[in-house]
């Protein structure tokens, strides 16, 4: 048992460590599609995908035969794409920019931009309640006037919305919680997917 001269420094501690500890929401949402007014909408996924987010992971499964899946992890800068009617998977070289976490959702500007991987020009643009949550909006502009959007969830600290070109989306029905760890690792009895052999012989990578 501690000594009681210590309690008091033990909780100190604690508290420091706190950030640290509970910083980082874990969630889970229902991610719906649709195309910006004025776009085509034939670009735009049938139907809404389901997304889990632990401290440093994220999982995005999309419906349909496919069943594809996407499993990001940040720490290890690696991201899976699972194929479930096959059970196989593959690395791939980069992960989607859209679905961050910020550490600061009134100055999410710096995060955005290590998302996306490139200088850019970013501002704040309001606030907004999205699905029943507050949010802070903000605005990308690129090298050609086109402007991007994403809404930060205030409490999350997570990207709840975004629009890019012809399509946005929208996180609904967030359920905040612990998610389960196996939930982001590749599942047992998947295998590596193997190239597959062009017309011409060559090796393709399997889609």
């Amino acid at each position: 048992m501690l000594s009681p001269d210590f309690r008091p420094l033990l909780a100190a501690a604690l508290l420091a460590l706190w950030p640290a500890i509970g910083g980082s929401q874990e969630f889970a949402a229902v991610v719906v599609y649709a195309a910006v007014a004025g776009t085509p909408t034939s670009a735009v996924p049938a139907a809404p995908a389901r997304l889990f987010v632990s401290k440093e992971k994220m999982r995005l499964d999309f419906a349909g035969v496919a069943g594809q899946t996407l499993i990001v992890d940040d720490l290890q800068h690696q991201t899976l794409l699972l194929m479930r009617a096959r059970r196989t998977y593959q690395q791939l070289g980069s992960r989607p920019s859209e679905y961050f976490r910020v550490a600061d959702a009134e100055h999410a500007c710096p995060d955005w931009e290590q998302a996306v991987g490139l200088s850019i020009r970013c501002e704040s643009v309001g606030r907004e309640v999205v699905d029943g949550r507050e949010a802070v909006q903000y605005q990308r502009t690129r090298s050609n006037g086109v402007r991007d959007y994403v809404w930060i969830d205030a409490k999350l600290k997570y990207v709840i919305k975004w629009r890019a070109d012809d399509t946005e989306a929208e996180l609904r029905n967030v359920r905040e919680g612990a998610q389960l760890a196996d939930w982001f690792e590749i599942p047992e009895g998947y295998e590596p997917a193997r190239p597959l052999k062009s017309k011409s012989g060559t090796a393709s990578r399997a889609p």
